[in-house]
């Protein structure tokens, strides 16, 4: 039995692996947050309001409560919470009971995006938490590295899981913006999946440095075929090339029309111009020891079956 909390485990992605840590029914579960709450006050789940400014509080959490593994899923966004998690590591490499630590990453191979030119706006935070890692030798870190989340391939379920918006394909209206020519392959994740993988991960005898944790691998144009066979249509599909995508030549795709209403249109495209680019440079054909094969019990969603169920067909 793990004593495992998770930094950031109250929303999104965080949530997520708390519920599937619950789900084993195998490990002691706890939550760390800037804020209390009460939303798992009908679970087993512990929740700690921690000063992500002050390590030795977040130490002395760790230490009182015995948590030997900590998993960040914070949202690195800003420095505020790049900030925090380098605390975080902080308290973590101070504890005398952790022993293992996840950081918030998920997503590309941060280590493999440095090498290339790549405007990458969280890629100084990330960097930041693998240098400070470095300097607690003794502790365990394991890099989660998923690729592209599935869920920005479909209509998200009610309610959403984690805030997302419509990338590549919009299979609700038949449209499609693909980078390039279509011919890159990119590695792609559902959330939940993801979560199961990690919360897999914990039992393992031991972590290894960087694992991938893959739901399918495709090509560009084989995620448009996968979702017009779905569908059973065809696609109006527009191709981009890098040079248009950095002059932020970007292809609207009608489903992200009502979301800039939370989420303003020069935002949505940004997001879709930094993933577009990533794919067509290749930083999302992820290649490594895969996860998957450390937990082969743990069988992920394609992406067919994916839009088959978020598109209820």
């Amino acid at each position: 039995m793990v004593r495992v909390a998770v930094a950031g485990g109250t929303s999104s992605l965080g949530r997520l692996v708390v519920n599937a840590i619950v789900a084993t029914k195998k490990h002691d579960v706890f939550v760390l947050s800037r804020k209390d709450s009460n939303i798992f006050a009908e679970s087993n789940v512990k929740l700690f309001a921690v000063d992500y400014t002050v390590p030795a509080t977040i130490t002395a959490v760790l230490e009182e409560n015995r948590i030997d593994t900590v998993i960040s899923c914070l949202n690195l966004n800003t420095r505020e919470a790049s900030d925090a998690q380098l605390n975080l590591i902080e308290g973590v490499g101070k504890s005398s009971t952790v022993k293992r630590f996840a950081p918030s990453e998920f997503g590309l191979d941060n280590l493999e995006v440095a090498k290339v030119v790549f405007d990458y706006p969280v890629l100084e935070f990330k960097i930041a938490a693998i240098d400070k890692l470095k300097e607690f030798p003794s502790l365990k870190s394991i890099r989660f590295i998923t690729g592209m989340f599935m869920d920005f391939f479909g209509p998200p379920p009610n309610p959403p899981q984690i805030n997302v918006i419509s990338v590549i394909i919009d299979p609700e209206h038949a449209k499609a913006g693909i980078p390039g020519n279509g011919s890159a392959t990119i590695l792609t994740t559902h959330t939940t999946d993801v979560a199961r993988f990690v919360a897999a991960a914990l039992s393992l005898p031991d972590w290894p440095e960087k694992v991938i944790i893959q739901g399918d691998r495709l090509t560009l144009n084989e995620v448009v075929a996968v979702a017009e066979s779905v569908k059973g249509s065809k696609f109006d599909v527009t191709y981009s090339s890098v040079e248009d995508l950095k002059a932020g030549k970007i292809t609207e795709l009608p489903s992200n029309i009502p979301r800039y209403a939370f989420l303003p249109k020069p935002m949505v495209e940004g997001i879709t111009q930094t993933f577009t680019i990533g794919m067509a440079i290749g930083l999302f054909d992820i290649k490594g020891p895969l996860l998957n094969d450390l937990i082969p019990e743990v069988k992920p969603i394609s992406l067919e079956a994916f839009l088959k169920k978020s598109l209820q067909l």
